[in-house]
């Protein structure tokens, strides 16, 4: 009898852990839409069997037979790159929402880089705004993609001794200076653009990666710590499952969040009042 119950809320548990999943992954996506659509058609669907309207039912089967290989044909990118996803990680990358890809295509850009020793600073904003790095720079506002982030630090253009800001799944400038840090009793090896970073996240929570030029390792700057010689893997992995943490708490705060009651309507002014008009005067007679 227990097992039953065991079994039932197992059950549930799965089906509640696939639906979120699912949400979180095509929040922001045309997907999304389509979701919506095809839970209208459900609920019609369940009505038209519920009052015995068999010529609706019957429609309604017809379409949902077509309909299935509709959605394989018009979504076939987006299958293909779920599919890509669970493979290679299958408890990771599907698990975000699509607005956080930018991640592979940063990942992509830094092993490039590091293979060829090109220098790169890249700033991933978080809680805290960065308005005043981002001023210091050139605003791009672009999606972000590996051939985008190669070109800004080509050594051949006007902005790879900057850092490149990424905020809100979106590179938005480059060439921006960083603040260098104080401290004292750092390497000698470690160049501008490592004391850059280390100096950015000992004031803000920014997560701060960089490509040394000398040696092509990546070393990820975070709560005023330095740490080097990072493997991308390890790298896209932490950076995967922090987005994940923030779209989930994002989520939960917005189903939490009570709903705000519209603004009463103000008063009607009432009408004002009437100007006092003061009291005649008595005429004086004329002088003879």
């Amino acid at each position: 009898m227990y097992l039953r119950y065991i079994n039932n809320l197992v059950d549930i548990v799965a089906v509640y852990y696939i639906v979120y999943r699912l949400i979180l992954l095509l929040k922001g996506t045309r997907a999304m839409q389509v979701v919506w659509g095809v839970f209208v058609l459900a609920v019609v669907t369940s009505l038209a069997k519920f009052l015995n309207l068999s010529a609706t039912v019957w429609l309604m089967q017809q379409f949902w037979l077509a309909g299935i290989f509709l959605l394989i044909v018009v979504f076939q990118p987006e299958i293909r790159s779920a599919l890509a996803n669970i493979g290679s990680n299958p408890l990771g990358r599907i698990m975000v929402s699509q607005e956080y890809m930018f991640i592979s295509e940063m990942i992509e850009a830094l092993r490039l880089a590091a293979a060829e020793k090109m220098g790169m600073l890249i700033v991933l904003e978080q809680d805290m705004g960065l308005r005043d790095i981002v001023e210091t720079g050139v605003r791009i506002n672009g999606e972000v993609s590996k051939e985008l982030l190669l070109t800004v630090f080509h050594d051949k253009t006007l902005l790879h001794d900057g850092a490149a800001v990424i905020a809100n799944s979106r590179l938005v400038a480059a060439g921006c200076i960083l603040p260098l840090t104080e401290q004292k009793e750092l390497s000698k090896i470690l160049g501008m653009r490592h004391r850059a970073a280390l100096g950015l996240s000992e004031i803000a929570d920014a997560i701060i990666v960089t490509v040394s030029e000398e040696t092509g390792l990546i070393s990820v700057a975070r709560n005023g710590k330095l740490q080097q010689a990072v493997d991308t893997k390890d790298l896209e992995a932490m950076l995967y499952q922090l987005y994940r943490s923030k779209a989930e708490k994002n989520l939960l705060r917005k189903a939490l969040r009570p709903e705000q009651a519209p603004p009463a309507a103000a008063a009607p002014a009432a009408p004002a009042a009437p100007a006092a008009h003061p009291p005649p005067q008595p005429s004086t007679p004329p002088q003879a």
